[in-house]
């Protein structure tokens, strides 16, 4: 096959899945769903808040190989609104148990202020969170505080082990924030853009939150379309992986609304594997260090030189 036929076939390929899943139907599903819930909600109260989330409920044919885990996406608008709180942990100025954590907080207080940013409404330090958060019962607190949890990238790692379960188990996973950045204000608002779902080692459905009953239509489909994007990457297995996806809203009511269905079997798909992030950055720094080393060679007397 030539490779003009290829890109050719390719294209034809992509052409088909988007016909499958077209922005016009998604955006018939979410109107009609708003329309329904919404009468719903009018008539009983009580089962329905004004507020809620819309989800995208994914049936895949094999589950992934590898360990179960939280993961992001990023989407085209937040899912998080004016009166959600936000809490950023930042990095301590000062190391140290008997290290006071104020200095810090007024700190990164005039960090926000000078960069213009009011979408945050707690600074909690480390040190802090060691402190002061550190029982079950205050972490549990902690965590029904906040909608949002954004942790400064330097201390990301030293911060996620001190959360603990209730965060995993309410898909509060804490957003790696660089602090450091040129345009602070923009990258928090990029933070704010994330979904987080949970994707089981032992279950082939996912549930991604997609959009809140109060945004537009148009809004809740634009955040499918991008989900549906990702899911044709080799995530999960890629696109022929995808058994069934649902709208249905993130609450205890049967409706649910079909937008894509495969009349796939599957049988024949491999299983797919899930690489972690650490095996990425570690397969990456292990390539970057292969390049290296077949540019240079020794000389007779052992010394590095360039081939």
């Amino acid at each position: 096959m030539t490779e003009s036929k290829k890109v050719k076939k390719g294209a034809e390929k992509i052409t088909e899945e988007k016909a499958l899943v077209s922005r016009g139907v998604i955006l018939n599903s979410i109107q009609g769903m708003q329309k329904n819930l919404g009468e719903k909600s009018k008539e009983k109260k009580s089962i329905l808040d004004s507020d809620f989330k819309y989800s995208l409920q994914i049936t895949l044919f094999k589950i992934p190989r590898g360990a179960g885990r939280l993961n992001k996406m990023l989407l085209t608008h937040s899912l998080i609104d004016d009166t959600d709180e936000v809490c950023l942990v930042v990095k301590d100025l000062e190391r140290g148990a008997k290290k006071d954590f104020e200095p810090t907080n007024n700190h990164f207080e005039e960090v926000l202020r000078v960069a213009g940013v009011t979408r945050i409404n707690r600074i909690l330090s480390v040190n802090e969170l060691k402190k002061n958060y550190g029982p079950f019962e205050a972490k549990l607190k902690l965590c029904q505080s906040f909608e949002v949890f954004l942790v400064d990238s330097r201390v990301y790692n030293r911060t996620v082990p001190l959360l603990g379960k209730h965060f995993l188990k309410r898909k509060k996973l804490p957003i790696a924030l660089k602090m450091d950045c040129e345009d602070l204000n923009e990258a928090i608002a990029k933070a704010l853009k994330y979904t987080i779902y949970r994707q089981s080692n032992s279950g082939n459905v996912l549930s991604i939150d997609v959009g809140k009953h109060r945004m537009t239509a148009e809004d809740i489909t634009d955040n499918v379309c991008e989900v549906i994007n990702h899911l044709k990457s080799d995530t999960l297995g890629g696109w022929n992986n995808i058994r069934s996806i649902y709208v249905k809203p993130a609450k205890d009511d049967p409706l649910s609304v079909p937008i894509y269905l495969s009349d796939a079997t599957g049988e024949d798909l491999p299983i797919p594997e899930q690489i972690s992030q650490k095996d990425k950055v570690v397969a990456k720094k292990r390539k970057q260090v292969n390049e290296i080393l077949e540019n240079v060679g020794f000389s007779k007397k052992g010394h590095f030189s360039s081939n």
